[in-house]
């Protein structure tokens, strides 16, 4: 248990691994409403963990019981939400998911944990834009109160 030691590669070789897609955060633009949107570098394959949350911690993390929860563990630096900054995806198995809270350990142990909230289910196109509206209405079929097509 010395930093510097890979925990997280040590524990991979007594588990199995598992490949993700990660779409790291690149900043934000405004699309032609106005309004900030999201970019993501070119999706890259990340193997590592990835575990759900128990439910019966939730209330103890102070997570919502509407959503699904997971943890990646992997040796990436992962950006969680933060205030002005825009967090980094994920998808695994057909879904996607946000990075809220990381546990970084990625200077000292070159791995991090982050907590992941599911927000698509595995039956949508995980290469669709998920946040954003699109200034051409009925684009994608989602109408979002006529104020352009919800991404």
């Amino acid at each position: 248990m010395i930093p510097g030691s890979n925990l997280l590669k040590t524990a991979l070789s007594l588990i199995a691994p598992q490949s993700i897609i990660y779409y790291k955060a690149n900043g934000r633009a405004l699309n032609n409403i106005g309004q900030d949107v999201t970019t993501y570098d070119t999706a890259l394959v990340v193997r590592g963990s990835f575990q759900p949350v128990p439910r019966r911690l939730y209330q103890s993390y102070g997570l919502d019981f509407q959503k699904s929860y997971f943890t990646f563990y992997a040796s990436v630096d992962v950006i969680d939400l933060q205030r002005d900054v825009s967090a980094d995806q994920i998808a695994f198995k057909g879904a996607r998911y946000q990075c809220e809270s990381a546990n970084d350990w990625f200077a000292m142990d070159g791995w991090t944990g982050v907590l992941c909230a599911l927000i698509t289910s595995p039956n949508l196109d995980i290469d669709r834009p998920i946040y954003g509206f699109d200034e051409n209405n009925s684009s994608n079929g989602n109408f979002n109160y006529n104020n352009g097509d919800f991404k």
